[in-house]
């Protein structure tokens, strides 16, 4: 293998472990993420999603250093020497199951969110129904001469 090769080599993989890292980091903050929703601490997802919001972007980075060697993958591929070949399958198969347990729990994060906005909604929903009546309660009982109900009996 010539330098110019060696170097293209060294450069594909050093990216490819890069990116792993990263997705490794967002797995983390993924999981991080699921435990604040799961423990009523939604209040500090502002951090996490920060976090993300940060790795995303090196992730793109990454994949832009990456776009020449994606454009003909196979014919990459194919050129690397079997060790590196294997190395390279190796992280990209690490790579896509990360990616696909990121994706599947941040379906299920925003299902859960979801289920409790909604149960935050019927809430105040029913609290703010309670005022009605309660107001009304209180309207009826201030046409009476201003008198209000002896619970007492």
């Amino acid at each position: 293998m010539d330098t110019a090769t060696q170097e293209a080599t060294d450069a594909l993989l050093k990216l490819l472990r890069r990116q792993r890292d990263l997705y490794r980091k967002l797995q983390d903050l993924s999981e991080r993420q699921r435990n604040l929703i799961a423990g009523d601490r939604p209040e500090l997802l502002l951090n996490i999603l920060r976090d993300r919001q940060t790795l995303v972007t090196g992730l793109a980075k990454v994949n832009e250093e990456l776009a020449p060697y994606r454009r003909d993958w196979q014919k990459v591929h194919e050129s690397l020497p079997d060790g590196v070949r294997e190395t390279a399958s190796r992280l990209l198969d690490e790579i896509n199951g990360m990616l696909q347990f990121i994706l599947k729990t941040d379906q299920e994060d925003q299902a859960l969110l979801s289920a409790r906005k909604q149960a935050v909604a019927r809430s105040l929903n029913d609290l703010s129904g309670g005022r009605t009546a309660n107001a009304a309660y209180a309207q009826q009982g201030g046409t009476r001469g201003g008198r209000s109900a002896d619970l007492n009996g």
